[in-house]
């Protein structure tokens, strides 16, 4: 079963174009409200300037770390599902927290990754170098911040923040994956990547060719699981039964109760397995199984303050 959110359709803006030997950097700064910015960063591996919004720290007294946050199969072109208050209400939760939240727009339906072919709906794609060398040097200088940085998302992006977290370790201290399925080896897990990218109008073979090749195996996380020794991983699930955020009378309850609980009682199986096999391989690995919860924002809103210990620990 795949930890995929059900489609919401998106319309792919017209984006501002970037030369491939331009510089990273910060084009523009707009100013939302008091705490929230929205950037817009010149990627030249993406090829286009890239929006990317940040909470800043309750207190901006001193340096703060950044928690990077990725959406899931229902992620959007134009904004961040974590900034919706009926979704991920970040501005709500962070008011008193002291951290740099960084809030990337899109990746739906591409798993954060670089893909070897350009996306047939997004064109290039190359979140892991946006995310792991041209966007952190610029949040760190712009923001003034300590250097450390946990990145984490919910569904399909919480096994995008887990494979980065796992490739380029040297970005980032920590990680939290919310409700993700973490398999890519294998038919299943063939199955499972092209049920992930299937959002995009995509295949796995446009993103990583195929499959069995070495880039296949350089994103298996089992495979790599030792590249998070020593880190701090948060790794939740429900497992697939409805619970308190779900009553008879709620619209759509009907496929919230069973598409959302076998999605969740998939990445329950998925998240077991990959939270054994990294503490197999020295990470610090807190693991949340809740005794109910389906595929769905409540849940991850309450995982996020769950993990909220976990994350400040990595970000000190």
């Amino acid at each position: 079963m795949a930890a995929a959110e059900p489609e919401i359709g998106t319309v792919v803006p017209e984006y501002v174009q970037v030369a491939a030997d331009a510089q990273p950097s910060i084009t523009s700064i707009t100013t939302v409200d008091d705490r929230l910015l929205l950037l817009q960063v010149a990627s030249p591996a993406m090829r286009r300037e890239v929006p990317v919004n940040v909470l800043l720290p309750a207190d901006r007294s001193q340096p703060r770390g950044a928690l990077y946050l990725l959406d899931g199969n229902s992620g959007q072109v134009e904004s961040s599902n974590w900034l919706d208050r009926t979704r991920g209400n970040a501005e709500d939760f962070f008011a008193d927290k002291n951290v740099n939240v960084v809030l990337p727009v899109g990746g739906t339906g591409t798993l954060f990754t670089d893909w070897t072919q350009d996306h047939p709906k997004f064109g290039r794609t190359q979140w892991e170098t946006f995310l792991s060398k041209e966007l952190p040097p610029l949040i760190d200088a712009q923001l003034d911040t300590n250097g450390r940085n946990v990145i984490g998302g919910i569904s399909s992006g919480a096994q995008g923040a887990v494979m980065l977290a796992a490739r380029e370790p040297q970005v980032y201290d920590g990680v939290v994956g919310y409700s993700g399925c973490y398999v890519t080896d294998g038919p299943v897990g063939r199955a499972l990547t092209d049920l992930v990218v299937l959002n995009g109008m995509a295949n796995s073979e446009m993103m990583w060719g195929p499959e069995g090749n070495d880039v296949w195996r350089e994103h298996d996380l089992f495979r790599n699981a030792s590249a998070l020794a020593g880190k701090k991983v948060y790794l939740s699930s429900g497992n697939g039964l409805p619970g308190p955020h779900e009553s008879l009378d709620q619209q759509g309850i009907q496929d919230r109760v069973v598409v959302g609980g076998l999605l969740e009682a998939g990445s329950n199986l998925c998240t077991d397995q990959l939270a054994q096999a990294l503490r197999d391989a020295g990470a610090d690995v807190t693991r949340s199984a809740q005794p109910v919860g389906v595929h769905a924002w409540p849940y991850w809103r309450d995982e996020l303050g769950r993990s909220w210990p976990t994350i400040e620990a990595a970000l000190r």
